[in-house]
């Protein structure tokens, strides 16, 4: 399968290929929108003038895309905003009012927040920030969604101490952030009630934690039971992350198109039945899509978690087609919708891996499986784990070398020992949730899954 031979694909690749320009550039957003209209009026009268010039149509289609992308990034970064705090003369100590977007996880010394601007010295702006409170003097640990005004100046992001480390502030500068704030006792808490959609998810799964928190598990276990079913990675402790890396396994800590694809596929499976009623197979369509959701909305609508159910959705809908459409052309219309909304996801770390993964899968997977065709069954699944392990750890590899400067060389043995076992892991853990969350969880259930988690 050629995966250029989609138009999907090329216009992804034209999209990708503005915001990349217009990142390097940064052109005027008026010189920008003005091209797009003019590009897009071109289109218009060229597809209802001449059909058969398909060349000038096509390379003005792919002009216009690119210029979408230049658009789009243009109006999408953060700068370009005449409010954006950067437009101001910030070189003093201000009065910054800020809302805690995302809580990320501490290190030795800080508790660590992303959080937006909603006033600088009691004027409207924006931006986001690296919030930062030191642990031995915080006063207080954040949620999200909590408001406060903190009298400060700023600062920037701490570069890498040491040649070849992963560069955190270039990542977050990709992302919009651009400077950091500490709060030590310069700090005051509103008491302020401004609910949004993912603090009312951070709510609800708050809420969960506590209840597993109270179902008995062991510490160690309970830690990753919260990353792998709520995305919760905060309280899993440093040699447990450590393990998990070297053994070439901390995807499965962090929730993204690995855990939704199998959820998917679970889903699937138990739903057939439905396939049989009136309407059986819409149905069971809206009921994948709402299930989906509404696990990304209960694990806190993480940026990988969004990106992950999007493509899925696109692969259940393909699904329910059931026409046979390339995995290339659902993975390029995710892909395009998704950096269509958010151009700066393009330089996230994670959906770089993410989609390189599952492309490289795809395009590399057919290739290994026609090298050896297996007799007995238990062998054609021990070798399709493994090409499949291969063809993704092949996409990964150059944004491996290149964020991080090393690759787990023990991916095989690992994804062989969890990933065959990894749906009823989540499928049990999910019950699990539900029947804490209704305060009906039975004891013999926890030793179980604490068994399996251990295990594992």
């Amino acid at each position: 399968m050629k995966p250029f031979q989609f138009i999907s694909v090329k216009l992804t690749l034209c999209l990708i290929t503005g915001i990349l320009i217009q990142t390097a550039f940064n052109f005027s957003p008026f010189y920008c929108l003005y091209a797009l209209i003019t590009s897009l009026i071109i289109l218009g009268i060229l597809l209802k003038t001449s059909k058969k010039r398909a060349l000038v149509f096509g390379i003005v289609a792919a002009f216009a895309s690119i210029l979408l992308g230049v658009t789009t990034a243009n109006f999408a970064t953060p700068k370009n905003n005449t409010l954006h705090y950067s437009n101001k003369t910030i070189n003093n100590t201000h009065l910054w009012h800020l809302k805690i977007h995302e809580v990320l996880k501490s290190n030795t010394y800080n508790h660590k927040y992303v959080a937006t601007l909603v006033t600088l010295d009691n004027q409207n702006a924006t931006g986001k920030f690296l919030l930062e409170t030191p642990i031995n003097s915080a006063k207080t640990i954040f949620n999200v969604d909590d408001e406060l005004v903190v009298y400060t100046k700023l600062s920037l992001v701490n570069s890498p101490l040491n040649p070849h480390q992963f560069n955190y502030a270039l990542y977050l500068k990709d992302l919009g952030i651009y400077h950091k704030i500490e709060a030590k006792d310069n700090y005051k808490l509103l008491l302020l009630n401004n609910k949004t959609l993912i603090g009312t998810a951070a709510i609800i799964r708050n809420n969960i934690i506590n209840k597993l928190n109270g179902a008995g598990f062991n510490p160690e276990e309970l830690s990753i039971i919260k990353a792998l079913l709520l995305g919760e990675r905060n309280t899993v402790q440093t040699k447990t992350l450590d393990a998990y890396k070297n053994a070439g396994a901390i995807h499965i800590l962090a929730l993204s198109g690995l855990h939704i694809g199998i959820l998917l596929l679970v889903l699937q499976f138990l739903l057939s039945p439905l396939e049989y009623l009136p309407k059986g197979k819409t149905i069971k369509l809206i009921i994948i899509v709402l299930f989906l959701w509404s696990f990304a909305f209960i694990a806190g609508l993480s940026s990988s978690l969004i990106r992950a159910v999007t493509m899925f959705t696109f692969v259940a809908y393909a699904m329910f087609l059931n026409r046979p459409t390339s995995s290339f052309n659902i993975l390029a219309l995710s892909l395009f919708f998704i950096l269509l909304c958010k151009p700066n996801l393009l330089f996230s770390v994670g959906l770089q891996m993410s989609y390189a993964a599952v492309f490289s899968i795809v395009l590399f997977n057919p290739i290994f499986k026609k090298l050896w065709e297996p007799k007995y069954y238990l062998t054609n699944k021990i070798w399709q784990l493994l090409t499949v392990s291969l063809a993704a750890q092949l996409g990964v590899l150059p944004i491996s070398l290149y964020y991080f400067h090393q690759f787990p060389s023990l991916f095989f043995i690992t994804n062989l020992a969890i990933i065959p076992f990894l749906g009823v892991i989540l499928s049990v853990g999910i019950v699990v949730v539900i029947l804490a969350l209704f305060n009906a969880l039975p004891n013999f259930l926890v030793t179980l899954y604490n068994g399996i988690i251990f295990s594992m």
